[in-house]
């Protein structure tokens, strides 16, 4: 099954209109057209299965024959991390966290970034790619801050805040991580974390989490992070 994204907006009663580059896959590449069946999800949990009634100049319509609500499947996880130097590395690992089931990306500028400047539209347009690469229905929203302590303000309250340092000497089995429904998992930059972050870190009681005796680049950091906490322990 073919899953394509149409916007909370362009869901009206029973019809979806679907424009831009995602009609354009849809009609010239997959080669759907009139009275061929798609389904479609708004990023927000629903999934639609649809019969296209129109096609006309980069437009879509199609009528709604039924529609689903998926369950957002616990522990939400927030993946923190440190944003990446090279741009085809930051895109690969949020590619990777979504699609492992991350639910929502924060990205920090650290003081050992090499990096500042990050098109959000860009790694956005990523996540939701690899939403629908992944058959997901709910698409991570993607969010820029200027240094650690914002990140995890942003994260809110509630929030158990796991960390990943190759400082770190013991591991934690994951099954010795406290049960939570809500998870921020950071991950610093290629530079590593300052010892002012490292002194924040420990001022908000963050789990230390070591990934083992190899030092991980960040985006493989990420990768096992998310993929070894959403797991059922």
């Amino acid at each position: 099954m073919n899953l394509f994204y149409a916007s909370p907006s362009e869901i009206l009663g029973n019809s979806i209109t679907i424009h831009g580059q995602e009609a354009k896959h849809i009609t010239r590449v997959l080669r759907f057209g009139m009275g061929d069946t798609i389904h479609v999800t708004d990023g927000e949990g629903n999934l639609y299965s649809c019969i296209i009634e129109r096609v006309d100049k980069g437009l879509l319509t199609a009528d709604i024959q039924s529609s689903e609500k998926k369950e957002r499947k616990l522990p939400h996880i927030t993946l923190c991390l440190g944003i990446i130097k090279k741009r085809a590395r930051l895109e690969f690992a949020i590619e990777k966290a979504v699609e492992l089931g991350a639910d929502e990306i924060v990205l920090f500028s650290g003081d050992n970034s090499e990096r500042e400047k990050v098109r959000l539209d860009r790694v956005q347009g990523v996540a939701l790619s690899a939403m629908k690469q992944s058959k997901g229905f709910w698409l991570p929203e993607v969010k820029l801050a200027n240094s650690l302590k914002d990140a995890v303000q942003q994260a809110g309250n509630d929030i158990t805040v796991v960390t990943a340092d190759e400082q770190f000497e013991e591991t934690i089995n994951p099954a010795e991580i406290p049960d939570s429904r809500k998870y921020l998992l950071v991950i610093g930059p290629e530079g590593g974390f300052s010892a002012k972050e490292r002194g924040f870190l420990d001022s908000i009681q963050s789990i230390r989490y070591s990934l083992g005796e190899r030092r991980l680049r960040a985006e493989t950091a990420a990768m096992v992070m998310v993929d070894r906490i959403k797991q059922p322990r």
